[in-house]
């Protein structure tokens, strides 16, 4: 693996923030509450329309989760451009206006939900972008206002500027996956990693060869469900890979854990070059052909486990 001192990447990682100087990829509910205001900031709601009717940030839009989402059967998977493009132009957004997704902030998991349309819109060539910290849950702890009040926004021409430098493909990772300069991310938690359990949209237990786990758990506060900051995440990615890859490819069941490890990593500890598979084992394990896995059970095994599951 070629040696890159983490020190390195951090000089790179203040480099790309000096495009952006007063835009922070988390942001707090006090710091929220002030950018709100300005004309430029346009906070993004992505829980279910019901919870946004009831309450919400004012002057936030409704963008629920379902929309940036892909089929039952490959959830993972990117809606088509142009479908992004109208969801991105309704918002109003473009490159000038800086975007802060919100999503309900109930506990770890959800926190993937604006990690993954965070990715999205940087995917779509979008930059000036944050997500707030604890969700909307850390919002009414604060004691913030809340109103039911829809804004009235006007639509963008904003045309896509695919960012392909964050995304993986299966054949991205076919041919990084016994590549030693290159690591791949399990984000799933230990019982998936290991075969022991499985999603439904993934075909069989178990892991892409040759990955390592770090579950999206790992990037938050013990006992809350706030993400670390940069500066703890550059610890946390530091003590797990002292040495950098050139290339890091994060993954899981269907690309929404796999959405809080590609942020922390990439956009809190800095290190460059990380990628996501959005589609993940329900794409890599669903194919004419087998492709390579780690921890996959034996049939016996496996044939097992949907006997107790039908009998339980």
């Amino acid at each position: 693996m070629k040696r890159i001192s983490f020190a390195t990447s951090l000089v790179l990682a203040a480099s790309a923030a000096v495009a952006n100087p007063n835009v922070s990829p988390l942001v707090s509910p006090a710091e929220l509450d002030q950018l709100r205001q300005a004309p430029h900031v346009r906070v993004i709601d992505i829980r279910p329309p019901a919870d946004y009717t009831k309450n919400h940030i004012p002057g936030a839009a409704s963008a629920p989760y379902v929309a940036w989402r892909g089929p039952a059967h490959n959830p993972g998977q990117l809606p088509q451009l142009t479908q992004l493009a109208k969801l991105v132009q309704s918002l109003g957004l473009d490159e000038n206006i800086h975007a802060v997704v919100v999503s309900t902030g109930e506990n770890t998991t959800d926190f993937g939900a604006a990690a993954r349309v965070y990715w999205t819109l940087k995917y779509l060539g979008l930059q000036k972008l944050s997500v707030l910290n604890g969700g909307m849950q850390s919002w009414a702890a604060a004691g913030l206002p809340q109103g039911q009040e829809v804004p009235a926004i006007s639509p963008s021409r904003y045309e896509p500027v695919v960012n392909e430098k964050i995304l993986a493909t299966r054949s991205d990772v076919i041919t990084q996956i016994d590549n030693p300069k290159a690591r791949l991310v399990d984000a799933r938690p230990a019982a998936f990693f290991e075969g022991r359990t499985k999603a439904p949209t993934a075909a069989v237990p178990g892991t892409i060869r040759n990955a390592v786990n770090i579950e999206h758990s790992t990037w938050f506060k013990p006992g809350t469900n706030e993400v670390v900051s940069a500066e703890e995440a550059k610890k946390i990615a530091a003590e797990r890979f002292p040495e950098l890859a050139d290339d890091t490819i994060a993954f899981c069941n269907t690309g929404h854990w796999a959405a809080t490890d590609w942020f922390a990593l990439s956009e809190l500890a800095g290190i460059p070059n990380v990628r996501m598979y959005p589609e993940s084992l329900a794409d890599w394990t669903n194919t004419a052909e087998a492709l390579p896995m780690d921890n996959t059970p034996s049939r016996g095994t496996q044939l097992l486990e949907k006997l107790k599951n039908v009998i339980n």
